[in-house]
């Protein structure tokens, strides 16, 4: 079992999603209380507008980030199934990567019966409840649920969201991990809870893109995490 998996069965857990591969933010992300961190490889990220190599472009990052923090490090591995290849997987097991992020659309079939590193699949909103519910008996270890549309990131988070959120635990009946598409308060951590979600994941909508902000909002989030399940 995967140290995230594993963490978020046992707890809440706060992940940490980088705005860019650096070192600043990494340590910044970690000085603030994350629990796990997430990077990017292969991606143009529309939440932060940002580009992101190949494994081998951030080698040297890549074994200093997961050498130095004893939590999970977890990677969006690509966003098409043609950028996802067993080249690159292979690359992030061998250095240590504990889990591999990515919608499941993005992701080849393959990757669903390779052993080598636990998978967290996102769903977004057009999904089907077959498909959420086909989580159960498939090799899916946690879901993201990035159910906001492109055009409402960054607005606040409401009832209605909470109710999916709720929905979504019910059918898939794995770990559910909701990353910050809104614009996510450390005071809804609670509400959030409440709807049985095992893990948060803030990123650049809610962390901003420097290393102070991303400590800064770390710190918030952990002390408002700690209060709640205290």
């Amino acid at each position: 079992m995967s140290k995230l998996v594993s963490m978020l069965q046992q707890k809440p857990t706060l992940i940490v999603s980088l705005p860019a591969n650096s070192r600043e933010l990494f340590q910044a992300a970690v000085e603030g209380g994350a629990d796990a961190v997430k990077i990017h490889f292969n991606v143009e990220h529309r939440a932060s507008g940002t580009r992101f190599g190949s494994v081998a472009e951030y080698e040297e990052l890549l074994a200093e980030i997961c050498g130095s923090f004893a939590g999970p490090v977890g990677a969006v591995a690509g966003d098409s199934p043609q950028k996802v290849t067993p080249d690159e997987l292979t690359r992030l097991a061998e250095a240590g990567i504990d889990f591999v992020s990515l919608y499941a659309h993005h992701a080849p079939g393959w990757l669903l019966t390779d052993k080598r590193i636990s998978r967290m699949m996102a769903v977004s909103g057009d999904y089907a409840d077959s498909a959420i519910s086909a989580y159960r008996s498939l090799p899916i270890d946690m879901l993201e649920a990035s159910i906001v549309p492109g055009n409402e990131y960054g607005t606040p988070l409401n009832v209605r969201d909470l109710l999916h959120y709720r929905a979504l635990v019910e059918r898939c009946a794995k770990p559910v991990v909701v990353p910050s598409q809104r614009s996510l308060k450390a005071e809804e951590l609670e509400a959030l809870l409440l709807t049985g979600v095992r893990g948060v994941m803030i990123g650049a909508i809610v962390t901003g893109a420097e290393a102070q902000s991303v400590y800064d909002v770390t710190c918030r989030f952990r002390r408002e995490l700690d209060h709640v399940t205290r």
